[in-house]
């Protein structure tokens, strides 16, 4: 008879043990996912913030005259130097290690058309012409489909991004 309890406190720790185990395991996963997400908002965060600075600081550079013989030069260096300096290429390094396959295109895409836009504006260009005008328009749709989809990888509801038109 002494073999009954025996077996059953051992069958009582062992399943202790296994609840205990799965506890944790399952509490491990929510903060592992808890992470990962809050690295990707920030992630996601900094890449926007960079495109959209480099954006509108090109904007600027482009509606800045220069008073010498070496004009076009001086300008497309400036808006080279913006686009540099706003940590377009930091950015879009992040996201490329973090992201997932959606973020990732979105990202892609609206990185490109943003180079476009610096290479439009350092061509001389400004924001009056039809080049930039082509270009900003899908550099906006293709920057609302990007957040659409950082939306959906983070797991936030959806929402009307039609602003900032």
């Amino acid at each position: 008879m002494q073999w009954i309890s025996l077996v059953g406190t051992a069958l009582g720790a062992l399943i202790a043990m296994v609840a205990t185990t799965v506890n944790e395991r399952s509490k491990w996963r929510r903060e592992q996912a808890s992470t990962r997400r809050k690295l990707c908002q920030d992630t996601y965060s900094r890449f926007l913030a960079a495109l959209t600075d480099a954006h509108e600081r090109m904007r600027m550079a482009s509606r800045t005259g220069f008073a010498n013989d070496e004009a076009d030069e001086a300008r497309a260096t400036a808006i080279l130097d913006v686009f540099r300096d706003g940590r377009c290429y930091e950015a879009r390094y992040e996201i490329a290690l973090v992201a997932g396959q959606a973020v990732l295109d979105h990202s892609e895409r609206c990185f490109q058309i943003l180079r476009d836009i610096r290479d439009t504006f350092a061509a001389g260009s400004d924001i009056h012409s039809t080049e930039y005008d082509a270009l900003r328009q899908s550099y906006r749709t293709h920057l609302r489909e990007l957040q659409v989809a950082m939306r959906v990888d983070l797991g936030a509801e959806s929402v009307d991004l039609s602003g900032g038109s």
